[in-house]
């Protein structure tokens, strides 16, 4: 009886041995799609199409009607010191037809400087990139509601007014602190400046301008942030171009 005992034993021991050493070694269930702020970001598309022409040599660039208007690249959820989340929801496939209400609005403000006005390449990136991680906020939790609220946050916080109130207008280098500034006082928040690099000249144009939100989509400081406050060479002058350097073909 004592033999059986201990025999029944050492196997319900080992058994909970097993389990307790596999239950040790499962990795813990994944949160890639947390996030602590929204990065609203505006990009410059003079300089946008400046960078596209300096890989593809023969590529045309598909700007704005109207001059001067800066366009909107994503709104992105993100944790502090970190890329991403990125791709939440392989299942939430991008459907132009969505997007027909507002369309024609997209195609001035949230245009595809790549591929042209008609092209849908840009909205599906940003959808299956960002919106599908953003999705966990009702605010945006569709694609409608994602790409319409993209467009009230420039109608509130579009670059090109925020900086000409610390007349800051295209056509002028500027130093990056002036940027900054500029968007922190007008704002009362902190964003961030980004610049690409002309490799042949040395010269740092403005491209990108990031300013934040919580999950309420109330405005926050970017403090913490990936590429906060700027990734400038702050030794020199950035460059707003009030037109596409080079002379580039524009469609």
């Amino acid at each position: 009886m004592y033999k059986t005992w201990f025999v029944s034993s050492t196997v319900v021991f080992f058994i909970l041995l097993i389990i307790v050493l596999i239950s040790y070694r499962r990795p813990a269930p994944a949160e890639s799609d947390n996030f602590d702020v929204l990065i609203f970001t505006q990009h410059w598309p003079q300089t946008v199409c400046f960078a596209w022409k300096e890989n593809l040599a023969s590529h045309t660039c598909s700007l704005p009607t109207h001059k001067n208007e800066w366009t909107i690249h994503g709104v992105w959820p993100s944790q502090y010191h970190k890329l991403g989340p990125q791709f939440c929801d392989d299942s939430a496939k991008f459907n132009p037809a969505e997007l027909k209400p507002i369309e024609g609005k997209l195609q001035e403000k949230w245009i595809d400087i790549q591929y042209g006005k008609e092209s849908y390449s840009l909205w599906q990136h940003e959808w299956n990139k960002h919106g599908t991680c953003a999705a966990k906020l009702e605010k945006v939790n569709t694609e409608l509601k994602y790409f319409t609220e993209g467009l009230t946050l420039l109608s509130k916080y579009d670059m090109k007014n925020v900086l000409a109130k610390s007349n800051i207008l295209p056509g002028k280098p500027y130093a990056t602190d002036e940027f900054l500034n500029a968007i922190q006082k007008t704002l009362g928040k902190r964003g961030s400046v980004m610049c690409i690099n002309d490799k042949k000249t040395g010269k740092l144009y403005i491209f990108e301008i990031r300013i934040c939100f919580n999950k309420q989509f109330e405005l926050i400081d970017c403090d913490g942030t990936y590429g906060y406050p700027t990734n400038c060479n702050k030794s020199n002058n950035v460059i707003y171009p009030g037109e596409v350097p080079e002379n580039y073909k524009i469609v």
